[in-house]
């Protein structure tokens, strides 16, 4: 029932609580849930999809189910390609659709076989998810757990489905999120969600993904161009100024994984705690260059260290924000059909280790209304033209 997350050693909360789905139902394991939720606490919650009637959540198939529900015109015009981002450049991208889940499940490389990372955001790109796939809608909305706040249709301790008729309310889902992923770190063009935090609750979870194992010949040119960024990073720290600290990084994994030896992890989470904000807050600004955003470019200016959502902490990152700042996130493996329940108000960011689908749904619980609240005002007072606040206020 918990899941060791962190190795903090002034404190008792580095277990994080991690149910059984068949045991969330029993009203025991709500107040469990309310006892952690209160305090800020992620909960994971296991073998969601052992209780679903057994839709398949793999991309292709989804996507044709899709193509199904939209008129013709649709179908052939808007269907055909997906606009997708570009892990290294952080760019958009128009590719094929159907060669975009083909990548999902195979692998895509550039020309010199550096690993091409694509994910989806908010796909499919319409707020009538559930219009557009209705049974997949109806059976995540059946599988979340602790249905009480998850809920977005009749969660009785879910705020945002309180909100009266004819109020114009802010998008909260369930969304897709479709993406590449690889075991290995590479630095550069991961396949992340880059730490940023969200002005309500969330849940995540993990429906589908595959396996991309890479080549030979792949590993090898990835060996290479690593050697190549390593140089680079030791020229611009010499010649600008900018010191980038991923060059002498050697292992993959934080240690607090190390000792679950378990390959079935699929996506790598870092979920930080609310008082420990204004500490990490100090440390992106302290080290902004060291991280690359658009066009594989350092940063070179900040308005939020965290909502400008420019920054990922790699392995050695966290090192040196525990070693400079005294701080850790909590950091785990999500394993596919787990529900990750993120608290209002904690950054947290995520690295595929494999091809993953996730849906997610937002929610807004009475334990967390006052972060809400504090942190739509505080995207308000981000500039006007900040894509956060463009992002989080639009509703």
């Amino acid at each position: 029932m918990r899941r060791k997350a962190a190795s903090r050693t002034t404190s008792n909360d580095n277990y994080l609580f991690c149910p059984d789905s068949l045991d969330v139902l029993k009203e025991e394991e709500l107040l469990h849930f309310q006892e952690h939720w209160a305090k800020g606490e992620p909960v994971i919650v296991r073998n969601i999809l052992d209780s679903t009637p057994g839709l398949s959540w793999e991309p292709m198939v989804m996507w044709r189910a899709l193509c199904e529900n939209v008129d013709s015109s649709t179908s052939s015009s808007k269907m055909s390609h997906v606009r997708a981002i570009d892990c290294l450049s952080h760019c958009e991208v128009e590719v094929n659709t159907r060669d975009f889940f083909e990548g999902y499940s195979k692998g895509r490389t550039y020309e010199n076989f550096w690993p091409e990372m694509l994910k989806l955001k908010d796909w499919p790109p319409s707020d009538k998810f559930e219009d557009l796939l209705p049974r997949h809608c109806d059976e995540f909305i059946s599988a979340l757990p602790f249905q009480e706040y998850s809920d977005p249709r009749t969660g009785i301790l879910n705020i945002a489905a309180k909100l009266p008729e004819g109020l114009i309310k802010p998008d909260l889902g369930p969304k897709f999120y479709i993406a590449y992923g690889i075991p290995d770190e590479l630095g550069r063009g991961d396949s992340v969600t880059k730490l940023h935090c969200d002005m309500s609750d969330a849940v995540n979870i993990l429906t589908h993904t595959a396996e991309v194992t890479l080549s030979q010949e792949q590993i090898s040119a990835v060996k290479d161009i690593k050697q190549k960024h390593k140089e680079q990073n030791r020229f611009e720290k010499n010649g600008t100024g900018i010191a980038c600290s991923q060059e002498e990084v050697e292992t993959n994994m934080p240690e607090i994984l190390s000792h679950e030896n378990d390959e079935t992890g699929s996506a790598l989470w870092d979920i930080f705690r609310r008082e420990d904000v204004p500490k990490l807050e100090e440390y992106l600004r302290k080290h902004c260059k060291e991280f690359r955003h658009a066009y594989c470019c350092p940063v070179t200016k900040v308005y939020h260290p965290i909502h400008d959502q420019s920054c990922y902490l790699t392995v050695e990152h966290k090192r040196k924000l525990k070693a400079e700042f005294g701080i850790e996130p909590w950091t785990f493996l999500q394993k596919l059909g787990e529900a990750v329940f993120i608290p209002a108000g904690c950054p947290h960011q995520v690295r595929n280790l494999k091809s993953c689908t996730k849906v997610a749904v937002d929610f807004v619980s009475p334990e967390n209304i006052k972060e809400c609240l504090r942190l739509t005002e505080e995207f308000r007072q981000l500039p006007k033209n900040h894509k956060a606040r463009e992002d989080k206020l639009e509703a």
